[in-house]
């Protein structure tokens, strides 16, 4: 992977704190990302420990895919894991998740499950506090997990148990959250709860940014250390 590094692209390479990495489309995020990854995976990396790529969609999952198969060597791809966040939560739900008293066995409710269930209520609707309500206790009572409490429950999970919080970091010393953007204030809670142990890079458009909490830069010494227009 051939690159012309300039000193943005050095400052996000060397960084051992967390960065926030700003640029629009086809402006090198991911490709920084990787040469990030790679470098992590260069130094060295213990048995059961990786990289970690998160993102919120499943087609920038697939993209970040395809570009680790045109600019990662082969060797190293192993030190790499991407998953979505609902897919990262999911793995800490299954395992963990009767901690919150809900039974050992999990199953996902799928949406248009929820959507019949909770009989087309939408969030700010009269009855929407009670059907929250309703979705705890499935979880609760018969291990059923609407997508909406999946970062909810993970946050609380990652918050509330330090060797839980600690063996996650563990294992992804490095974790780079892609289209940081889109990702709302429970995945950023689970972020900043592993952030203690792991360096964290955000990859983000400002332009497309959904939620307004970004800027305030939650995570802990968080610095703009790459930002291309």
């Amino acid at each position: 992977m051939t690159v012309l590094l300039d000193e943005r692209h050095r400052a996000v390479l060397e960084a051992t704190g967390h960065g926030l990495v700003l640029g629009g489309p086809g402006s090198g995020k991911t490709t920084l990302a990787l040469l990030k990854a790679v470098k992590r995976i260069d130094e060295g990396l213990r048995p059961g420990e990786g990289v970690l790529f998160l993102s919120f969609s499943r087609a920038a999952v697939a993209r970040i895919a395809d570009a680790i198969k045109d600019k990662v060597p082969s060797g190293k791809r192993s030190g790499l894991a991407m998953q979505t966040f609902h897919s990262f939560f999911w793995g800490i739900l299954q395992t963990h998740a009767h901690l919150l008293h809900a039974p050992k066995q999990l199953s996902i409710v799928l949406p248009h499950d929820e959507r019949a269930m909770r009989n087309g209520i939408e969030r700010g609707d009269p009855g929407w506090e009670d059907w929250e309500e309703v979705r705890l206790r499935l979880f609760h009572q018969q291990g059923r997990v609407c997508f909406d409490l999946f970062a909810p429950l993970t946050a609380e999970l990652l918050t509330r148990a330090k060797r839980i919080r600690e063996r996650v970091a563990s294992r992804y010393p490095l974790i780079l959250v892609d289209e940081a953007q889109d990702t709302g204030t429970e995945q950023w809670a689970c972020m900043e709860a592993l952030a203690a142990k792991s360096q964290v890079i955000c990859l983000a458009d400002l332009d497309q940014l959904i939620f307004d909490h970004l800027p305030i830069l939650l995570l802990p010494s968080l610095s703009v250390v790459y930002n291309r227009r």
